[in-house]
């Protein structure tokens, strides 16, 4: 008797075989979008072809409900050359100057940032030159930001606009102070409450230690707003942007101090003793941390035990906040069993030393994704992922959007995900997930 064939699983096909789909992350492009989108008032604008607008929908409408990347009135804040390879040939910088100074002398646009495309980029025009020149005719900052869709993720594409800040912003004037303090790397990618929150969160964490956070770069301010960065004594430098911060720091003289996103508890104790080392207060860190544990862990003490205790837990998102919540899930007694991380394996050095338990798959391609997955959820139950869009069709338990980009979870109140309060509010999500997946599992059980 011939045995029948089972049918593969989509994606399975050969392991043997050559991949190449599509590597499952977003552009350096998209990157540079979500760095205008966190400044309220910064236009963009690109050169290259008009799909480039089309990139706006991972933001408006789908990531962020609050963007203002575009508008019905049909002044977007997303600009380009209608670039077409047939004028590659030719000499652009005319046409791209009289274009980037029609934008810039717009009564509404205090400041242009100017990128390119690949195609764009390789023809070697001197953007440098082009936003120093319109920049002296309307008085107004244009900001050059290179192009490197050919090297680089979304990750990159972000730090290179903070980067483009730190460099070519004035910062002159500041006014110091040894208690004031600014925060260069956050990754502000979008304006709903969850992005508020977190930097309403940032802010009393300093102020408990006797800080004034004078500047959050970036944090969905107006744009001369960024120049406050000058008057702080210390640069809190965060992981998304360690270039900026550094520059920062050079041009204004302040103290650099690099910290890890306080995500999780435990990380966050940590970050409040290290910030708390600039002003010397301490016993106002120790004070404050009884404070906010003595509020939080009490309402943990059913959840932990029927909800957590002995779960297993899957990442799939970015590096850096990998980490906090490795440390998270772990204090309330799950297990991060793997990881996918979704950006070039550069942004994820020394994460496989750090977390050798955990199973690591850095920058796959979809095809490889696929697979990794099938034997993971194969091999034992994945009771939580913690997933970005990108792998939230993944598993057979429950699923935490979380991330960027999360088009399906949003945040319309008060939800911080930093620091205590962060904590908490991650942790409540997590408990009504799995609950959730019992619900749905139920119901399918029943028909």
């Amino acid at each position: 008797m011939n045995e029948v064939a089972r049918p593969q699983r989509p994606m399975q096909g050969d392991p043997n075989a050559p991949d190449y789909t599509q590597r499952v992350t977003f552009t350096f492009m998209v990157g540079v979008y979500v760095a205008i989108n966190a400044v309220r008032d910064l236009y963009l604008l690109v050169e290259g072809p008009d799909c480039t607008y089309m990139k706006t929908q991972y933001l408006q409408g789908n990531h962020d409900w609050l963007s203002t990347l575009t508008s019905v009135s049909g002044v977007h804040r997303i600009a380009n050359t209608a670039l077409h390879p047939a004028q590659m040939s030719g000499s652009r910088e005319e046409s791209l100057q009289q274009t980037l100074l029609r934008v810039a002398s717009n009564p509404a646009v205090p400041a242009v940032a100017l990128t390119s495309m690949p195609m764009a980029f390789i023809t070697g025009a001197e953007y440098g030159r082009l936003t120093r020149e319109v920049s002296r005719q309307t008085g107004k900052s244009i900001l050059h930001v290179p192009g490197k869709s050919l090297s680089g993720d979304w990750l990159d594409g972000y730090s290179e606009v903070l980067l483009a800040m730190a460099t070519q912003l004035d910062l002159s004037g500041g006014k110091p102070a040894p208690n004031k303090v600014g925060i260069v790397g956050y990754l502000y990618d979008r304006n709903e409450q969850d992005h508020v929150a977190n930097v309403r969160e940032l802010d009393r964490m300093c102020k408990a230690v006797g800080l004034e956070l004078v500047s959050v770069w970036l944090s969905g301010q107006d744009f001369h707003e960024l120049a406050a960065i000058r008057d702080a004594s210390v640069i809190i430098s965060l992981p998304y942007a360690r270039k900026a911060a550094r520059q920062v720091a050079k041009r204004t003289g302040a103290r650099l101090l690099e910290l890890e996103l306080p995500i999780g508890l435990q990380t966050t104790e940590a970050w409040m003793r290290e910030i708390a080392k600039i002003s010397g207060k301490l016993d106002a860190a120790e004070a404050f941390i009884d404070q906010e544990l003595s509020a939080i862990v009490p309402r943990l003490e059913w959840v932990i035990p029927f909800v957590f205790q002995n779960r297993s837990v899957a990442f799939i998102g970015d590096p850096y906040v990998m980490p906090g919540i490795a440390e998270l899930v772990s204090t309330v007694g799950m297990k991060l069993s793997f990881a996918v991380i979704t950006n070039r394996a550069l942004h994820a050095a020394g994460l496989s030393q750090r977390f050798p338990e955990v199973e690591l798959l850095l920058y796959p391609k979809m095809k490889g994704l696929m697979r990794f997955l099938t034997r993971r959820f194969e091999t034992g139950p994945v009771h939580l992922t913690i997933a970005n869009n990108a792998g939230i069709l993944g598993g057979e338990g429950a699923i935490l959007e979380f991330g960027f980009p999360s088009f399906f979870r949003h945040a319309l109140y008060d939800r911080p995900f930093l620091g205590f309060a962060g904590a908490l509010a991650l942790l409540d999500s997590m408990a009504f997930s799995i609950r959730w997946q019992e619900v749905e599992t139920t119901r399918r059980n029943m028909r």
